[in-house]
């Protein structure tokens, strides 16, 4: 093709996808068969200082003589680069001008890890790692824990945490329960992922 599609306009539709609109080329320019319109993508940098990404670039095939489509699958909180492309047999004719738009805030992906030490019978220390797709400006922690034995489960406890914050102590109410702990990160959007861990059975002495 010897044209590029004009006019491409891009509008947020979430945290991870866009509603993509463009002026089609006139099919006298496309030289052969029109087989697609093609978005090629790529993310540039995350709003999060220092957080490193991969600016491979991806696309997404729009079939047949359209003038509209979605792009989804992208990262929150993220500045993106797009340029458009019609594609014949022979391969993508020139590129669009090339468009730049920033993604919002969406929710964490889990804590990395939670690990739970039992030093003796009155404390339980936790300790976790920040999300690894924190996909926005964490918060803080939400902390539920309840102790449960056998089928009977105790009242559910909720802490809200400090977003550097990474260690917990409980002081156990029940020496003899076990507890499981609920631990997810926040940003302004909301909870994230959760990771879900379980204190492990006291052994016998």
């Amino acid at each position: 093709p010897k044209a590029a599609p004009t006019d491409v306009r891009i509008r947020v539709l979430n945290s991870t996808a866009i509603a993509l609109t463009w002026t089609r080329v006139h099919l006298d320019t496309i030289q052969g068969q029109l087989k697609e319109y093609r978005a090629y993508f790529w993310r540039d940098s995350s709003l999060l200082k220092n957080l490193w990404v991969s600016k491979k670039r991806q696309f997404v095939s729009f079939p047949g003589d359209r003038n509209r489509g979605t792009v989804s699958r992208l990262f929150p909180y993220s500045n993106y680069k797009l340029e458009m492309v019609v594609t014949n047999g022979r391969g993508d004719g020139p590129r669009s001008e090339t468009k730049e738009f920033p993604t919002p805030e969406g929710v964490p992906s889990s804590p990395r890890y939670l690990r739970i030490r039992q030093p003796n019978l009155e404390i339980i220390n936790l300790e976790w790692d920040h999300p690894e797709h924190p996909n926005g400006i964490i918060t803080g922690y939400t902390l539920r824990y309840q102790p449960f034995n056998g089928t009977r489960t105790g009242r559910t406890v909720v802490e809200h945490l400090s977003p550097n914050q990474t260690r917990f102590t409980l002081q156990r109410s029940d020496p003899i329960s076990r507890y499981r702990f609920v631990l997810r990160a926040r940003t302004q959007v909301g909870e994230g992922e959760a990771l879900v861990e379980e204190s492990p059975a006291l052994l016998d002495e």
